[in-house]
């Protein structure tokens, strides 16, 4: 079991200086709109390659303290974590003045993000913007496809950015009308290769995801993932080396009308997934808003499951809002079940009487201005 065992979060957000050593897990946030709950799991999710669970800039991190505050202040992120073996500490944020990458180090030794996530810590998360996931565009579901891979495989993340870079490179190279084949032959022989290694592993999660199916318990829906994609749909009958020969040529076949658009239509930039309830045969896009999160948090629980079941690392849960739009039996349900995680749980309310089940199980806390107060937790 692994444990959240003290946080200290210096000149984030609404947090000047807090530190918190949690009692046990799950933990229960609650407070007010604004008190800084979202705040200290975006924290969490921070200690993970990415930007967390807000997509921010790092400009966008730091305690404003004022209108004429710097964006160049530093802050800083430190969690402590121990499991049945050890205990390691990861750190994140940037110095005062400090410009490109934040820093990550793990027990005070700067390290790169995806080796610290490759041995030691991962997480998962709910927002209520994901709410919203399956009305909205592919790249908001790509993303959260992604999310669930790196915690499994931290390798995606670098795949990932360097298939985005080239894609960028392209795209920009054209926009400006220069026509050095050599050059682009370069460029989408990244896009190819990058790409289909990306590809390969949305596909690798989708089908793993699949087979391990949604809650055991059967309150919330089995869901179904179909990878909307022509580069997975050539890995099933292709090997990888050959989709890369055929993406590339499709690359460098589309330059001209890919100038014209100012993008490529191929490419791991334009997959998409689509979502089904198996038990009803609707897609989460024709759902209800009740139904879309279901279907979510059986897609959450059933990954985590998976990194629970694998040789990797059970991620920490940060759910922020988890019960709105969930009826009683599915709230009862999914608290349940977060009991049983052998791992961080925490999860956010303004109020904390509908985690009434969790009352003797879990810890509870209450903030207000980015500060514990007391709590009226009977």
């Amino acid at each position: 079991m692994t444990s959240l065992d003290r946080l200290v979060l210096a000149g984030f957000r609404n947090y000047r200086r807090f530190v918190w050593e949690p009692e046990r897990s799950p933990v229960v946030i609650t407070g007010e709109n604004g008190s800084g709950k979202t705040n200290l799991l975006e924290a969490l999710s921070l200690l993970v390659p990415g930007r967390g669970l807000r997509g921010a800039r790092n400009v966008d991190l730091p305690l404003r303290e004022s209108a004429t505050a710097s964006a160049m202040t530093g802050w800083g992120v430190t969690a402590r974590f121990s499991d049945d073996t050890s205990d390691f500490e990861v750190s994140t944020g940037m110095e005062p003045g400090q410009s490109g990458a934040r820093k990550f180090l793990l027990d005070g030794v700067q390290m790169r993000a995806r080796d610290v996530a490759a041995t030691n810590l991962s997480a998962v998360w709910l927002t209520p913007q994901m709410d919203r996931l399956f009305g909205e565009s592919a790249s908001g579901r790509r993303r959260f496809l992604d999310r669930l891979v790196v915690a499994m495989v931290p390798q995606h993340a670098p795949e990932l950015a360097a298939c985005e870079r080239a894609t960028a490179q392209r795209n920009r190279f054209l926009s400006e009308g220069r026509t050095d084949d050599v050059w682009l032959s370069g460029i989408e022989d990244a896009m190819a290769r990058h790409g289909v290694a990306v590809v390969a592993a949305r596909r690798e999660m989708v089908a793993r995801l699949n087979v391990t199916g949604a809650d055991p318990q059967g309150v919330f829906p089995s869901a179904h993932l179909s990878l909307l994609c022509p580069i997975a749909d050539r890995l099933n009958v292709e090997p990888a080396l050959a989709v890369e020969d055929w993406l590339r040529g499709v690359l460098g076949k589309g330059r001209p009308a890919d100038r014209q658009r100012g993008h490529a239509l191929v490419g791991a930039h334009r997959s998409d997934f689509i979502l089904q309830d198996l038990g009803t045969g609707r897609q989460a896009a024709e759902a209800s808003t009740g139904q879309q999160k279901a279907l979510l948090i059986g897609i959450i629980l059933a990954h985590a499951r998976l990194m629970g079941e694998s040789a990797g690392t059970a991620p920490m849960l940060l759910l922020d809002e988890p019960l709105v739009h969930l009826d009683e039996r599915r709230r009862g349900t999914l608290l349940e079940t977060l009991l049983g995680f052998q791992t961080p749980v925490l999860l956010t309310g303004t109020d904390h009487s509908p985690f009434a089940p969790l009352m003797n199980e879990a810890s509870f806390i209450t903030l207000r201005d980015g500060q514990i107060v007391p709590s009226t937790v009977a």
